[in-house]
């Protein structure tokens, strides 16, 4: 144990050309450093655990390597290669700007600065964490920072770029480092294990680089800890179990029961995931990402975009081929909506088991599903119903004439149910104009286009107000505060069977209702489940009140008190 050494330090890169995942970065220094245009101060921003003081310190060890190769690599055998090897270098000083961050500690790297090298031909000072200094050591920094000696070099590393004073970045030249890559994580993994001789499948070591999230850093900690927990061993298993993570297969089965409309295979799913101690919240994120990766694994084009390990892409490719790309789009809007409501919800497990039958809803076979088989294919049309041929017997002829044929003629078709709606006392009906629908809008309401001919339902109004009410929190995340207010101005009004109301003012109030009539009203039909729904937009008449004058308030208050114009009169009384 005393000679453990964690991954991340005993492997941290030494040359350039072993630093993970940021070529652009390595190739940039390298070419300054053979052209000898190096600038007097860099500043290294980008996320933790990517490399920013290791390629800091590279560069340092390089510049002042007396013995520099071709290749660009210390030699490891001069003056100031050992001294920094050995951890008391001359010419490269570190300071933690976390702690060392008030103006008295820049000034003494001033008057370090000052001092010539007496090591090696550049005095290199790395400051980390450098948005931590304070106003005061900033400016007190800038003049040095701008003129330094032609001997110094200061390179600043930060994770919170927006923290760093605009002259402090004008006067660097700024360096980008990028979250790692999931392929350059896992194969830099897998060689560590090799030389470890460790042995990890690939799947194990793919779920370690996702939970590090670009950082490498945070992935070679992770891998210490499993493989204290595995030893030689490190399986996929190991790897879920260990760091909380949901097995894709739960995914995979989820998809399938929601593919067929199972409801009850899917609760039962969910309700294992729960009992096996993960959070719902977790799992939600988790099967939307699940489906984002089902869609772009139906187009070849998009397939670059899949960041799954190799063996599960062949899986994720079989089953994209059995889910409609209708059903994966709206889903993504499902689950996206239940991520927003989940932390607000008083029942989030209950708000989960919903969204999860509304989807195989979706997903059901047409012949299974009541609203498909009472749907016509197309929207806001009444189907017509032929009517059987009913006989009708001739008149008896009269004596000595041949009877006539029978003739046959058909039945008038019967008319479909239509709720009659009537105006609220002191509303007035408006005629909305055709409002020409868009395309997609269309199309997403084919399979649940309302069907007039048939049944009307009673309108649950606790379930109305709810759908409403999301329904204008959903347009207010989507900027539009003018119809969110609208919609939130006051609740529908059910004027019969699957027949409600909603009452405006003004003319602008009609002009978003008419637009967004035609979205809002299949949305409610979907999720009311009554696709007969009619929905009116009544315009109230606003009865102004008259504006009374003083000298209309005194004739009315003297009307029922006449003693009012004698006092007036006689103690000649002013109104104003």
């Amino acid at each position: 144990m005393e000679n453990f050494v964690v991954s991340a330090r005993k492997y941290r890169p030494a040359t350039f050309d072993t630093v993970v995942g940021q070529e652009a970065v390595t190739d940039t220094l390298k070419n300054a450093i053979r052209s000898k245009h190096l600038a007097s101060a860099f500043l290294f921003t980008g996320p933790r655990g990517v490399g920013k003081t290791t390629c800091a310190r590279i560069l340092a060890r390089t510049i002042n390597c007396e013995n520099l190769g071709e290749d660009l690599v210390a030699c490891g055998q001069c003056a100031p290669c050992k001294t920094f090897e050995e951890g008391h270098s001359l010419s490269i000083f570190e300071l933690d700007a976390a702690s060392n961050n008030s103006v008295d500690d820049i000034r003494n790297l001033i008057l370090q600065v000052s001092i010539a090298p007496q090591v090696g031909t550049k005095k290199v000072y790395i400051i980390d964490e450098v948005h931590m200094l304070s106003q005061a050591a900033f400016n007190a920094f800038l003049k040095t920072l701008e003129e330094p000696p032609s001997y110094a070099i200061f390179i600043l590393a930060t994770t919170e770029k927006h923290k760093i004073l605009p002259t402090i970045l004008s006067r660097c030249q700024v360096f980008d480092f990028r979250r790692i890559q999931l392929a350059d994580i896992t194969k830099h993994l897998a060689s560590i294990a090799q030389k470890e001789g460790i042995e990890a499948e690939a799947r194990a070591l793919h779920v370690i680089a996702q939970k590090a999230d670009g950082g490498l850093r945070d992935a070679l900690s992770i891998f210490d800890q499993l493989v204290s927990f595995a030893g030689n061993r490190l399986t996929y298993q190991d790897v879920v179990k260990n760091l909380n993570v949901l097995d894709h297969e739960h995914y995979f089965s989820l998809t399938d029961n929601i593919v067929k409309g199972d409801v009850p295979a899917a609760l039962v799913e969910f309700n294992t995931i729960l009992q096996n101690g993960f959070d719902g919240h977790l799992f939600v994120t988790g099967f939307a990402h699940h489906f984002r990766d089902l869609l772009v694994s139906q187009d070849p084009r998009t397939l670059p975009l899949l960041e799954v390990s190799e063996d599960l892409v062949a899986r994720y490719g079989v089953q994209a081929q059995g889910v409609s790309r209708e059903l994966l789009i709206r889903g993504l809007d499902r689950l996206a909506q239940c991520d927003a409501q989940y932390k607000q919800s008083k029942e989030p497990r209950l708000l989960v088991e919903l969204t999860l039958m509304q989807l195989c809803r979706l997903a059901a076979p047409a012949a299974t599903t009541p609203e498909a088989v009472a749907t016509t294919t197309r929207p806001m049309a009444v189907e017509e119903k032929k009517s059987p041929d009913v006989t009708v017997p001739a008149p008896a002829p009269p004596p000595g004439q041949v009877a006539p044929a029978v003739e046959t003629m058909a039945a008038a078709p019967a008319e479909a149910y239509v709720p009659k709606r009537r105006a609220l006392p002191g509303q007035v009906s408006i005629t909305a104009k055709p409002i020409a629908v868009a395309p997609e809008v269309a199309a997403l309401d084919t399979d649940e286009g309302p069907d007039l001919a048939s049944a009307p339902k009673d309108v649950n109004m606790s379930l109305l107000v709810r759908v409403w009410s999301d329904y204008a929190l959903t347009k207010k995340r989507e900027g539009k505060n003018s119809l969110h207010a609208t919609l939130a101005a006051r609740e529908p009004v059910i004027l019969g069977p699957s027949a409600i109301s909603f009452a405006i003012v003004n003319e602008v109030q009609e002009k978003y209702m008419r637009e967004e009539k035609p979205v809002l009203l299949s949305h409610l039909r979907r999720e009311l489940a009554d696709p007969a729904l009619q929905l009116e937009v009544i315009k109230e008449v606003v009865v102004t009140k008259p504006r009374y004058t003083k000298q209309d308030r005194f004739n009315l208050m003297a009307e029922k008190n006449p003693a009012l114009l004698k006092l007036r009169e006689e103690l000649d009384l002013d109104l104003g």
